[in-house]
């Protein structure tokens, strides 16, 4: 089976087939982004969906980011490929892809994206291995940042997510001026305070937001590296 890949800025088009056959299926519910949101990043210029597409014109793999204009940080928020096309190289393809267009779009300072931490209290195996997921992201050179990092709460912090890692999959050189291992903590303060704001609704003031802002400020900026390494 051939796949060719296409992308779409706008919504309509493909979005309602891959969110039910490709996006819903690969990600917990408190993980995933509605439909209907996606639909107004993308209305609003900042969402990019690139999808694989066979030769009868189904989807077979998406990945969808999410540009983060006063920050300057795309996020990949969602890349899920099916059950049966997987371990086909689809996904790191689509990685490539959604990177190279979104580096040439964007000029970003960081991409970024978040993903189950493999020791998290709740593991979500039916949606797949994290092990897995992990290892497919740092063999395409992805680094793991050092933070007590949660996904923002879809809706309100009480939907937070913890036992996530969030993951540097480019970084512009200016961000890593001292050791390539370590990345600006204030970048990625501007970042997540964008990005909190956005997905809970107000200013986040509370004991896990405040962990997190610290380790912003840890001297030297963010260790960065492969999981099983990190101090």
């Amino acid at each position: 089976m051939k796949y060719r890949i296409v992308e779409q800025t706008r919504p309509g088009g493909m979005l309602a087939q891959v969110y039910r056959e490709v996006l819903v299926p690969a990600f917990p519910p408190e993980e995933l982004e509605s439909e209907e949101s996606l639909a107004e990043t993308l209305e609003t210029g900042l969402g990019s969906l690139l999808v694989a597409v066979d030769d009868t014109g189904r989807p077979a793999a998406a990945a969808f980011g999410h540009w983060w204009e006063a920050s300057r940080v795309q996020m990949l928020a969602n890349l899920a490929v099916k059950p049966g096309t997987r371990g086909h190289g689809l996904g790191g393809r689509l990685l490539r892809d959604a990177v190279d267009a979104w580096r040439e779009r964007y000029d970003p300072c960081l991409i970024v994206a978040e993903i189950e931490s493999p020791d998290a209290r709740m593991v979500h195996e039916d949606y797949g291995d994290p092990r897995r997921r992990l290892g497919f992201y740092e063999s395409a050179g992805a680094r793991v940042l050092d933070l007590p990092y949660f996904q923002p709460g879809i809706g309100g912090a009480s939907r937070r997510v913890q036992g996530m890692l969030l993951l540097v999959i480019h970084a512009d050189p200016t961000f890593t001026p001292e050791r390539l291992d370590r990345l600006s903590g204030k970048l990625l303060r501007a970042f997540i305070t964008e990005y909190l704001a956005a997905a809970e609704g107000e200013p986040a003031n509370d004991w896990d937001a405040k962990a997190l802002f610290r380790a912003f400020d840890r001297e030297g900026g963010i260790p960065m590296g492969r999981w099983g390494t990190r101090p």
